[in-house]
């Protein structure tokens, strides 16, 4: 029988075949990886974004209502220390005085607290008079507060907004939070804090302050942890109290089923701790993703943001394998006093002290000087300084430093990128980008560890950071780094730096070296030339030619070593 023979094919495109095939499963096996990785990652990172910020403003809100609440205990228990016998009221010389007294120490609280918008006192009618009490409220663009008319209780019906909020405060026996309303006396929606003040048991009058729903509103419209969020608050039986877009007093749950369920959830936990998906009532697909925080006054705090916006960076990061996610705006409020002229001295220091907090000096030290209630806000004013030191400390360690090698992060490289494309789109001066990637990480972890992996890492970035010093280099990746030149030493040596650099990795890529101490990297430089580089240039393309660059010298590496 004839023996029929095979179509020839040497040895050499048999072994071309196959590391061609090996290299091809192993970029879709790391990039899978690296994918689903990142994906993971981008899921968790956003869902700590989302939370923060519900956190933080949270925390900034209820800090405030705090803030509201100590200076009404303060005002309630200094008009209560004025009065030995509740009957004293019941005579109309001393209750002049005893008003004109807390009225005095009344004005000084309520200029600690710049969200104050009106606060007051009024006496109950049945031991002093109908007209017992003191009014004041902060006229619109203005400084300080106004004294408004007395109010003649007894004439207006319990349910009028100028008198409700005494009769509230009556009925609970206990303060309460009144939620927004609009206030007939001082004409601006409000939320209202009253506090009953009881004197061997009898009821004498309620305690009231008024916080500027406006400076609610304004605040609720800065947080945005995404571009198109939405923050809201809704009361404790699920009705919208404010909204960009829905009127207030709406059903939340009415909008549609899926919403319903949203609500119910709302109403009953207080907070979420995973992201929860809410559908569009117009076509039934995710529109939002919503995390939510219960405030001190049982409202609740929702923030929702576009799926689309935060799923943005998923494609981003799938396009190039290598992004970051986006760092949390660390939103945070700074609290200054508003003072008027010839204070004493403590309240002047409190105003320097909270002003340089806002132009970031954090590094203060301030005592209080007295014994009162300005030295508890001096105390208060030092823990918050610090803690907000830590706090950006913190944050900055942990976002702008890569923790195994001590370059530059991925984050640092994202926001390094606006510098470098407004460079290329004002075609400013000439500067380079270098892709390093570093060669048989995987091998090594799998032969020896992932410790030694990490030796071998830092060894090959030591040395792509000394050889280029002068200038910003990043991790972008796993094994995979970054360095940017622009006119200096490094720019004007890069090709030889470059050659110096493949000299080394020649000299320490040798067996009797230990793995650990080895160099071995592809690499691909991109130069950009403001006056030939093409119109639409910008910094994607500019970091794609190097990318192809990089990956035809990790090929022709590879050819070598076979």
């Amino acid at each position: 029988m004839k023996y029929i023979r095979e179509p020839y094919i040497s040895i050499q495109t048999k072994f071309a075949t196959l590391i061609l095939a090996c290299i091809f499963f192993t970029i879709l096996v790391i990039g899978g990886v690296g994918i689903h990785t990142s994906i993971s990652i981008l899921d968790t990172n956003s869902k700590k974004i989302m939370n923060v910020t519900a956190l933080d403003s949270a925390s900034s809100l209820n800090n405030k209502m705090q803030n509201i609440v100590q200076n009404a205990d303060k005002s309630s228990s200094y008009a209560l220390s004025k009065l030995n016998d509740w009957q004293d009221l019941k005579d109309p010389e001393f209750r002049r005085s005893y008003l004109n007294d807390i009225e005095n120490v009344f004005n000084i609280i309520a200029r600690t607290e710049d969200i104050i918008y009106s606060y007051g006192i009024q006496l109950n009618p049945e031991i002093s008079s109908s007209d017992s009490n003191v009014y004041y409220y902060r006229p619109a663009g203005g400084e300080g507060f106004i004294q408004a008319e007395k109010l003649d209780i007894l004439r207006y019906d319990r349910q009028d907004s100028k008198v409700s909020w005494y009769y509230q405060a009556k009925d609970a026996g206990t303060e309460i939070w009144i939620k927004p309303h609009y206030d007939d006396v001082y004409k601006s929606y409000v939320i209202s804090y009253v506090k009953p003040m009881y004197k061997d048991g009898v009821f004498i009058g309620v305690v009231g302050m008024n916080i500027d729903f406006s400076y609610i509103t304004e605040f609720l419209d800065s947080i945005m942890p995404y571009e198109g969020s939405i923050a809201f608050l809704l009361d404790n039986k699920g009705h919208v109290v404010y909204h960009r877009n829905l009127v207030a007093g709406t059903n939340f749950a009415s909008l549609s089923p899926d919403i319903g369920r949203i609500a119910q959830r709302i109403r009953t936990e207080h907070h979420s701790e995973e992201l929860v998906s809410m559908r569009c009532p117009d076509n039934g697909e995710e529109c939002h993703k919503l995390t939510w925080y219960t405030l001190k006054n049982n409202m609740k705090l929702v923030i929702a943001a576009p799926s689309e916006a935060i799923n943005a960076e998923r494609i981003t990061l799938m396009r190039n394998i290598a992004s970051a996610s986006i760092l949390i705006t660390i939103v945070f409020f700074s609290l200054t006093m508003m003072m008027v002229q010839r204070i004493i001295r403590p309240i002047h220091k409190l105003k320097d002290y909270a002003s340089e907090i806002a132009d970031g000096k954090l590094d203060l030290i301030l005592e209080p000087e007295s014994n009162d209630e300005i030295g508890d806000l001096t105390v208060c004013f030092r823990k918050n300084a610090q803690a907000l030191k830590e706090y950006v400390e913190q944050i900055k360690v942990l976002a702008y430093r890569d923790a195994l090698t001590g370059t530059k992060s991925k984050i640092a490289y994202q926001e390094y990128l606006i510098n470098a494309e407004r460079i290329i789109q004002e075609r400013s001066k000439p500067f380079s980008i270098i892709i390093f990637d570093v060669n048989n990480l995987k091998k090594i972890n799998d032969a020896y560890g992932h410790t030694y992996g990490d030796k071998y890492i830092i060894n090959c970035c030591y040395c792509f950071r000394k050889n280029f010093i002068h200038s910003p280099f990043f991790r972008i990746g796993g094994d995979e780094f970054v360095v940017f030149l622009y006119d200096n030493e490094d720019y004007q040596k890069r090709y030889s730096i470059l050659e110096s650099i493949e000299h080394e990795m020649f000299e320490q890529n040798i067996p009797d070296n230990p793995v650990e101490r080895r160099i071995s990297a592809a690499y691909g430089i991109a130069d950009f030339d403001p006056e030939s580089a093409p119109e639409d240039m910008n910094f994607a393309r500019l970091f794609d030619l190097a990318d192809e660059r990089m990956y035809e010298k990790k090929k022709e590496m590879k050819r070598m070593a076979y």
